[in-house]
């Protein structure tokens, strides 16, 4: 195996700083946080505030040893493979969250929607596009409805900030 290495673009400032209580997922979370992006990838940010939602890829730098099966988070249930969830304790410890733009201010991104501890890096950040990220017709898996609500009723209840 080759191993790959990654420079983060900056650093999240997010007002959650506990991994129990902040939310599971960034659909249905209302938090706010700032992408600060480090001086020489400013210049990157140029029509981004254009886009309504952006993609950020991270790294889960708090995130537990990593696991290749996990029991659901939120309502328990069977394990799954690692591949199957979106757990964080993976092997490489990359976060992918679907954050609402609010602005840009220079080097700073405003953002809402958030998943993310404060200070975790941020590794890319891609403007999401309906038209290609969009998959209506797709499936599930092995979450059920009553999963994925249980999921945004949580966030829905710690999104205070």
């Amino acid at each position: 195996m080759q191993d790959v290495t990654f420079t983060p673009v900056g650093i999240l400032s997010s007002p959650y700083t506990d991994m129990q209580n902040m939310p599971v997922q960034s659909a249905g979370s209302r938090g706010r946080a700032t992408i600060n992006l480090y001086d020489d990838f400013t210049a990157g940010l140029q029509g981004l505030e254009g886009f309504s939602h952006l993609i950020l890829l991270t790294y889960l730098h708090k995130a537990p040893a990593e696991m290749l099966t996990e029991t659901p988070m939120v309502d328990g249930g069977e394990p799954h493979g690692i591949f199957a969830t979106r757990h964080m304790c993976r092997p490489n410890k990359i976060g992918l969250s679907v954050v609402r733009l609010i602005a840009v201010q220079g080097n700073h991104v405003l953002i809402e929607g958030l998943d993310l501890i404060n200070e975790t890096p941020v590794l890319d950040i891609k403007p999401y596009i309906p038209a290609f990220d969009a998959v209506p017709d797709a499936s599930s898996g092995w979450l059920s409805a009553q999963h994925i609500e249980n999921i945004l009723t949580r966030n829905n209840r710690l999104s205070f900030v």
